[in-house]
């Protein structure tokens, strides 16, 4: 599919969750929206960006964390964070609406705009509850050194790529071998 169809089914999805949160009566402030995207300019990002009026005026935050940094596409209104761990290329781009509800993307090594990309739009908690703790991890390993909400921070160059740990995954537990394999010498 094309990138304004991609980007058209993603708001849709956001949109219908933000009708729905919007019935539901929860508080302002109380829900996040979790992004994590190769850019601002990915598919996703856009998605989010162009409902984040929308999703201001509903109390629904959002918090971003982001590969690769744009000079002319932002993400007004959320909160960002810049990861500049290489290996984040190989997770996939997410977005955790709630406990259950996700959107999982292609890898972020590949185009986001090839029409062949994966995507999953999924209302499973286990699915939507690996995401959430993903996230988490990698924004805590961000820290808030990695914010690009003060627009006075410059950009000096790429940090140690120390940050990500892929054993922050969540589910990487299960990858584990629970029989220890023998040494090679």
């Amino acid at each position: 599919m094309a990138r304004e169809e991609k980007e058209a089914r993603i708001k849709a999805f956001i949109a219908n969750h933000m009708d729905a949160h919007r019935a539901s009566g929860v508080g302002a402030g109380i829900t996040a929206y979790r992004l994590l995207a190769l850019s601002a300019e990915s598919p996703v990002a856009c998605a989010v960006r162009d409902l984040m009026p929308d999703l201001s005026a509903a109390g629904i935050q959002v918090e971003a964390l982001l590969l690769r940094r744009s000079g002319t596409v932002k993400l007004d209104g959320a909160d960002c964070r810049f990861v500049t761990d290489l290996r984040l290329l190989d997770a996939h781009e997410q977005l955790v609406l709630d406990r259950a509800t996700a959107w999982i993307g292609d890898c972020m090594r590949r185009d986001p705009l090839k029409r062949d990309a994966y995507e999953l739009y999924s209302d499973s908690p286990v699915t939507a509850g690996h995401a959430a703790r993903s996230f988490a991890q990698i924004w805590r390993a961000a820290g808030p050194c990695g914010s690009l909400a003060s627009s006075e921070r410059k950009w000096t160059g790429l940090r140690q790529a120390t940050l990500f740990d892929p054993s922050l995954l969540a589910g990487a537990e299960a990858l584990a071998s629970p029989v220890p394999l023998p040494f090679r010498h």
